[in-house]
């Protein structure tokens, strides 16, 4: 999780079961079949396997084994997965990086990678922060948001036709190696919107939703006062569809995290975060660990963001 506030310019930047609370969506002529049911339990399932390899920290062997990992779970649902190897200067040296992209294609079909026209971004950061003497698992920190992405991506394979207009993306090196400046911080998501920059309106994903920090007991989602109005739009009509609208507010500054590159490369972004998180004593420490992670809190993002996705799709 990057940090809040107005830091940066826009330009420069097998899980124990449990009773899931069960919804059914209304059935429109024209809409896209619904999504299979999130399980809390089952993101929380991934987020422990994450927290497990170690350490995420970019260039490192666990951060690879979280990518295996990753990799073969989006596989097992019928995702091509596609690895974004590219090497940055930080101020620790060199260090290689790797986004992981995924679309839906069963079958293994021909993917045309630099098209994005009418795609949907789904983002969370996978990698953990360099703290000197500190075992920092990052178990809300990049493992949550992982975990909902890849749960989605099991729901979203059981209707094809919502899968097909989303991009899963997983980004290296969100963190800053020492601090956030204009070239340490983001790594990922600045090399990622870079390949957008310069296409074509028609060409470029229409959206995007960059989780993070979504797993904490006490959730509340805050995204930060300078969002894309329409997405939020979009984020609170979901959330009050599903009767979870008051734990839905805004944080009152701009954030730096992966939304604000691609929203300088002309794709709306919106940054589904728990602002609050960074002020309650775990972030960026050793407290930030598996046992903090909630279930219910997993599910509830995950389910919104699914009800989203499906409400844009019957428009």
């Amino acid at each position: 999780m990057a940090s809040r506030g107005a830091i940066l310019p826009a330009a420069v930047v097998g899980g124990v079961g449990v009773a899931a609370v069960i919804w059914v969506l209304a059935a429109k002529r024209d809409q896209v079949a619904g999504a299979g049911e999130f399980s809390g339990e089952r993101a929380l399932a991934h987020v422990a396997e994450l927290v497990g390899v170690g350490p995420r920290i970019p260039g490192g062997e666990a951060i690879e084994r979280a990518r295996v990992y990753i990799g073969a779970q989006l596989a097992a649902s019928g995702w091509s997965v596609l690895r974004q190897t590219f090497v940055d200067d930080t101020p620790r040296g060199q260090v290689e990086f790797v986004n992981l992209r995924a679309r839906y294609a069963p079958g293994g079909g021909e993917i045309d990678w630099k098209e994005g026209g009418g795609l949907v971004l789904l983002c969370s950061h996978y990698d953990t922060k360099l703290i000197e003497g500190v075992e920092f698992d990052g178990a809300n920190d990049g493992g949550s948001s992982t975990g909902v992405l890849i749960e989605m991506a099991r729901c979203l394979a059981t209707a094809p036709a919502l899968a097909g207009g989303v991009e899963l993306v997983f980004f290296d090196g969100e963190e800053a190696v020492v601090d956030f400046t204009a070239t340490d911080g983001l790594y990922g998501s600045r090399h990622y919107a870079k390949g957008w920059r310069s296409a074509p309106p028609a060409s470029k994903p229409v959206a995007a939703f960059v989780l993070d920090l979504v797993g904490d007991s006490r959730l509340r989602i805050d995204p930060p006062n300078d969002s894309p109005r329409d997405l939020l739009v979009e984020l609170y009509g979901a959330a009050e569809q599903l009767g979870v609208r008051r734990r839905f507010g805004m944080y009152p500054a701009p954030i730096t995290d992966d939304h604000v590159p691609l929203n300088a490369a002309g794709i709306p972004a919106l940054n589904v975060i728990d602002s609050g998180y960074i002020s309650r004593g775990r972030w960026h420490t050793s407290a930030d660990r598996l046992e903090y992670v909630s279930a219910d809190g997993l599910e509830l993002v995950g389910r919104v963001m699914l009800r989203l996705l499906e409400r844009r799709a019957g428009r």
